[in-house]
């Protein structure tokens, strides 16, 4: 099971990215919250889960992959269909 962490989707782009990947193309996660604080800064305890202190960042079978883009190209190595030619997505205002 996929365990994404993440701050805001309407105000963290790279925390989008990742979450509507996975979400679009129906892969199983478990979705961790951690918003910004009131400056949009990241949280001192979000070292816990992310060496970087940054979100996204994926956890998966004893591995963390941190950075929406890495977070990507590690789903298309195991989920083939994220770059498959023809693959539609749909329309992310439907059911967010």
């Amino acid at each position: 099971m996929y365990v994404l962490h993440i701050a805001n989707r309407q105000t963290s782009s790279w925390s989008l990215r990742a979450w509507l990947t996975l979400r679009q193309l129906e892969i199983p996660l478990e979705l961790a919250f951690h918003p910004f604080d009131e400056q949009g800064n990241s949280h001192a305890d979000f070292r816990r889960f992310s060496p970087s202190g940054r979100v996204p960042c994926l956890h998966h079978d004893r591995r963390v992959v941190r950075d929406s883009l890495a977070i990507i190209e590690y789903l298309a190595e195991r989920h083939p269909q994220i770059l498959t030619s023809g693959t539609v997505l749909k329309d992310p205002r439907e059911g967010i």
